[in-house]
């Protein structure tokens, strides 16, 4: 079996696996009140033990946190990344990116609406809680941002500093949800496991595509072109990271 195949069949096992996962939790309430709502139990106890070890003065730093997961910066940040896919010629990773976030957006506001599972009591959202669009949203963009780095840039040192910021960043942002009080345990564990065989699904994609279609590097005008628009991105970007994280 040739390689790209062999990343195929384990996109698509742990795909299924995964889909057999958000399936129980899924049915979660309904599994809850045939086993005496053991599920609605566990997120009410470790809800209670998380909001008792807030500190009030550390709730800012979690709000800001959390806005690095949210509506008014992710579609910013998949926007540049669109745009730095584009200036270097990658079309493809860069429709990649927004059409699989887009359908991943899509899946989580149905699962939303066909749950309406109740917020936790300190939250004052009336937006149905199961799966965390925060966390959902966080791990796949921040996922494939991580995988593009890990595919083009060669010093290893680099590369694994950022990618363990990113990977801190969005624990981070799921920790954040649940200090703040706006979601169930239980909310956040189904994000993960939704985005995480998305993200390892497209990263399947990805690796199948580039496998055929090897990506060389750019020469000439094309280089000195992607250089300067990745510097100009990169700007804009530290703006709009400024921009939210001042609200």
């Amino acid at each position: 079996m040739r390689g790209p195949q062999r990343w195929e069949l384990l996109a698509l096992l742990l795909l299924a696996v995964g889909v057999a996962a958000l399936l129980w939790l899924y049915a979660g309430d309904f599994l809850a009140g045939l086993l005496l709502h053991r599920v609605a139990l566990l997120d009410a106890r470790w809800e209670t033990i998380i909001l008792q070890s807030r500190v009030p003065g550390w709730q800012p730093f979690w709000a800001g946190v959390t806005q690095l997961g949210g509506p008014d910066f992710l579609p910013w940040l998949l926007a540049l990344m669109a745009a730095a896919c584009f200036a270097t010629w990658r079309f493809f990773d860069g429709f990649l990116l927004v059409a699989g976030t887009a359908i991943l957006a899509v899946l989580v506001q149905l699962i939303k609406v066909t749950t309406a599972r109740a917020r936790p009591p300190a939250a004052e959202m009336l937006s149905p809680a199961f799966p965390s669009g925060h966390v959902s949203l966080s791990v796949v963009i921040y996922g494939l941002l991580a995988l593009y780095l890990l595919a083009t840039l060669r010093h290893r040192g680099l590369r694994l500093a950022l990618v363990t910021v990113l990977a801190v960043l969005v624990a981070a942002i799921s920790w954040s949800r649940l200090i703040l009080g706006v979601h169930w345990p239980s909310d956040v564990l189904g994000a993960w496991l939704l985005s995480g065989l998305w993200l390892v699904l497209l990263w399947g994609v990805w690796r199948t595509y580039h496998s055929r279609h090897p990506h060389y590097g750019l020469t000439g005008a094309r280089q000195t072109w992607s250089r300067v628009a990745l510097g100009l991105l990169g700007v804009v970007g530290l703006a709009v990271m400024g921009y939210v994280l001042s609200f």
